[in-house]
């Protein structure tokens, strides 16, 4: 959470923030976690001026049919320069749900990354991807491109990979998704983006209530 910005702000002191943001499905890395309805999402962060940043995000998840769960998503890592143009950062993720029963789909994720100034790239190594037996890589590239001083254009790309665990038989061990859309600054801490979102077929298990591979994303974030 902010570490992209962090990475090259050089700011003195420590700072927190909060959001809130609303979006009509919440799909992640392509799959639906809300089983196709509307999403929202409180999320606090701190960033300190060595590099050092930690966030907490709760919103509603359904892993299984209708019935819903808090979802909390702690991450934290360092950011750091590699040149003035160049940043890195590493660190972890854990998703943790409040139920009982959604407790399964409990995981944790190491990732490191590299950022520029108008693109970043992670690569996520997970264990148990959403609690089950397998090992996952994840790799993805995002980059935006400004078209006005409040209208830009953003994209996305990524490839989740089974590396290990169960065995997929004739279920391809790989699914990428694509996110693309334009973004919209409507005032110094509102942002309103309209996205493409898709994904392929296959890859590690993911709970999924719909065939829909693709759908058309209308979000919005205000900042605190």
């Amino acid at each position: 959470m902010g570490a992209c910005l962090l990475a090259f702000s050089g700011a003195s002191n420590a700072q927190f923030g909060a959001s809130l943001g609303v979006e009509s499905d919440a799909r992640f890395r392509g799959i639906s976690l809300s089983g196709g309805r509307p999403d929202l999402r409180l999320s606090l962060s701190y960033d300190h001026a060595s590099g050092v940043y930690a966030g907490v995000s709760a919103t509603r998840a359904e892993f299984l049919r209708d019935r819903p769960t808090l979802q909390w998503l702690v991450d934290a890592g360092r950011a750091f320069r590699l040149s003035p143009e160049l940043g890195g950062e590493f660190g972890f993720t854990r998703t943790a749900s409040v139920s009982l029963e959604s407790r399964r789909y409990d995981y944790t994720e190491l990732f490191a990354g590299l950022s520029g100034e108008r693109w970043s790239a992670r690569a996520y190594y997970a264990p148990n991807y959403f609690g089950f037996d397998q090992a996952t890589v994840y790799i993805e590239l995002d980059a935006h491109a400004p078209l006005t001083t409040r209208l830009r254009l953003f994209g996305h790309l990524g490839a989740l990979s089974a590396v290990s665990g169960s065995d997929a038989g004739d279920h391809p061990r790989t699914r990428g998704d694509l996110r693309v859309g334009l973004g919209i600054g409507l005032m110094p801490s509102t942002d309103v983006q309209l996205a493409w979102v898709g994904a392929t077929r296959g890859g590690p298990y993911v709970v999924e209530y719909s065939r829909r591979r693709s759908t058309w994303l209308l979000s919005a974030l205000v900042s605190f």
